[in-house]
C-alpha cells in the first residue's frame, strides 16, 4: 500500500485530497495544526485509511516527529499548508512578512528536506501546492507572491536535483478556487493616512462583495482539484508544473503574449475591482 503525507488538511484542497487518496487505497497521513481535539481532526480521523498527525509546519520538533513516523518510506509528499497575506508592503511589519515567508516557503522546504530519505527509499513524489501567483504578481499580495514564486522555483531546482534518484517533483499552480481561501486571508489594514488606504479599502470591499460559495459548492471544487492531485501522484511521469484551472492557464498565456506594460495595467485594474 502506498503512503502519502499531506499538510494543511483542515479544509480545502488538503481535506479533499486526504479523502480522495484514502478512497483510492492509499494510506493517508493527514496533518493539521492546532489541538488534537479540533473538529476537523475528528472528521479526518473518521475517514477509513486516514491517520491524523499534528503538524505545525513551522515547528522543527513536530517536523522531526513526522519524519520519524515515515522513516520506513514515503511514496508521496503534498506540501499544501499555507495562507495568504493581503496588504501593501509598506504597511506590513517585520513579523507579518516573516510569518508569511516562513509558513509558505521556508517550512515546506525544510519539511521536504527532512522527508527526502524516506522519499528516496520508494522513489516517491513531491507535489508542492504553489499558486497562479507563483508566476505573476498582483498588488497587495507581494509577500504571498514572493513565497509562491519561491516555492515554484524551489520545485524546479529540486526536480533536477532528485531526478537521478528517481524522485519526481511537481509545482501545482492553481488559479482562483472558491474553497474559502479568501475568507481566511490575513489582511492588516494600512493606517488611515496611508497613501494606499483608499485603493486598499476599495479592493477589500469589492472582494467582499464578490462573496463566497455555499459549503457544498466549495467542497465540490476542492474535490475536483483533489482528483487531479491523485491522478498526478499516480501518473507514470509528473510534469514539472501543473497549472490548475482555466484562469491559471489563461493568465500564463496572456502574460507571455501581451506587452509587459499592457499586462501590468490589466493586473492593476483587476486589483481595483477586487477580482484577483
Amino acid at each position: 500500500m502506498k503512503t502519502v503525507l499531506i499538510t494543511g488538511c483542515s479544509s480545502g484542497f488538503g481535506f479533499a485530497a486526504a479523502r480522495r487518496f484514502a478512497a483510492a487505497g492509499w494510506s493517508v497521513l493527514a496533518t493539521l495544526r492546532g489541538p488534537a481535539d479540533r473538529p476537523e481532526a475528528a472528521a479526518l480521523a473518521a475517514i477509513p485509511g486516514v491517520t491524523v498527525l499534528p503538524l505545525d509546519v513551522t515547528d522543527p520538533a513536530q517536523r522531526a516527529a513526522v519524519a520519524a513516523a515515515v522513516a520506513d518510506g514515503l511514496d508521496c509528499l503534498i506540501n499544501n499548508a499555507g495562507y495568504g497575506l493581503y496588504g501593501p508592503v509598506e504597511a506590513l511589519d517585520d513579523d507579518q512578512v516573516r510569518r508569511q515567508l516562513t509558513t509558505n516557503l521556508e517550512a515546506p522546504i525544510l519539511l521536504t528536506r527532512d522527508l527526502l530519505p524516506a522519499l528516496r527509499l520508494r522513489r516517491g513524489r513531491v507535489i508542492n501546492i504553489s499558486s497562479v501567483l507563483g508566476f505573476i504578481g498582483t498588488p497587495f499580495m507581494a509577500i504571498y507572491c514572493a513565497s509562491k514564486h519561491g516555492l515554484s522555483g524551489f520545485s524546479e531546482a529540486l526536480r533536477l536535483e532528485l531526478a537521478p534518484h528517481g524522485v519526481q517533483v511537481c509545482a501545482v499552480e492553481p488559479g482562483r478556487h472558491d474553497t474559502g481561501f479568501n475568507a481566511r486571508l490575513d489582511h492588516p489594514a494600512p493606517a488611515a493616512d496611508s497613501p494606499y488606504r483608499r485603493k486598499y479599502d476599495r479592493a477589500v470591499a469589492r472582494r467582499a462583495a464578490l462573496g463566497g460559495v455555499a459549503p457544498e459548492r466549495a467542497a465540490a471544487i476542492s474535490d475536483r482539484a483533489a482528483a487531479r492531485l491523485l491522478r498526478l501522484a499516480e501518473a507514470r511521469r509528473m510534469p514539472a508544473r501543473l497549472r490548475l484551472g482555466t484562469d491559471a492557464k489563461l493568465v500564463f498565456w496572456v502574460k507571455r503574449l501581451l506587452p509587459a506594460a499592457l499586462f501590468d495595467r490589466l493586473m492593476i485594474a483587476a486589483t481595483s475591482r477586487g477580482i484577483n
